[in-house]
């Protein structure tokens, strides 16, 4: 990934304007052929349109009109495992990425190996879901939109999440093992039943529902590419068309 430098930047516009100019001086050249007066012209519209540039840029930055501020927010994506929340969460931030907006992904296969010592029980899991929630709200009180895709099974956890944050979206992606298996191309059920995992939702633990979702999809009914046009006109709609 290459991003242009200060200097390079100047030095574009200072080269863009240069070249600007002696346009100017030839075309005078041309048609008057004085030199002399080619070369007073060219320095007079340097110098003019530097300072008038200066001024119009001050100008419209005390300017709101046409300022548009987009909130920052976070998108939790919840559900049992392979029900599809990296990958949605994956297709949203390639979406807001395209309107060059701050966006910042956090995936439970990405977090959870900084956290090596976590288990699975209720208790670390909801502690887990909360420290995760903690770097999410850090991230959204930085102007950064956060997209979070994780199991996240305990309503209480998610609960908690969403009382730190100040714009939360979650999203619960509904299915079951039985569906779920067809996209399950690590086998992560097949070796949950066979090493006998502990605290699996959809297996031996109920994932719990919460009444204050902002949307659920029920996947077995649904395909994600749908439900991607779902959430982004959702978001367009409550933070992105302001």
């Amino acid at each position: 990934m290459y991003k242009d430098s200060k200097l390079r930047t100047l030095t574009k516009a200072f080269t863009w304007r240069v070249t600007a100019t002696l346009t100017t001086m030839t075309l005078v050249l041309i048609f008057t052929g004085k030199l002399d007066t080619a070369i007073e012209v060219g320095a007079l519209e340097l110098i003019a349109k530097m300072l008038f540039y200066y001024l119009h840029e001050r100008g419209w930055a005390k300017i709101g009109f046409g300022r548009i501020e987009v909130p920052s927010f976070v998108l939790w994506i919840t559900g049992i495992p392979v029900s599809g929340k990296t990958t949605l969460g994956n297709l949203i931030y390639e979406e807001l990425a395209k309107e060059k907006l701050k966006v910042q992904r956090l995936d439970s296969h990405d977090i959870r190996p900084l956290f090596p010592e976590t288990g699975f029980t209720r208790e670390e899991v909801n502690n887990h879901i909360k420290r995760v929630g903690h770097l999410a709200s850090m991230l959204e009180k930085n102007g950064v939109i956060t997209i979070a895709s994780f199991v996240s099974p305990y309503a209480e956890s998610r609960a908690f999440v969403r009382e730190i944050c100040k714009n939360y979206v979650e999203i619960h992606l509904d299915s079951d093992p039985e569906f779920a298996r067809q996209y399950d191309r690590k086998g992560f059920y097949q070796k949950a039943e066979a090493e006998h995992y502990i605290n699996v939702p959809g297996l031996d633990i109920l994932f719990e529902h919460c009444d204050k979702t902002e949307l659920k999809f029920d996947m077995r009914k649904t395909s994600l590419d749908e439900v991607r046009k779902e959430v982004m006109k959702f978001l367009h709609k409550r933070f992105l068309n302001v």
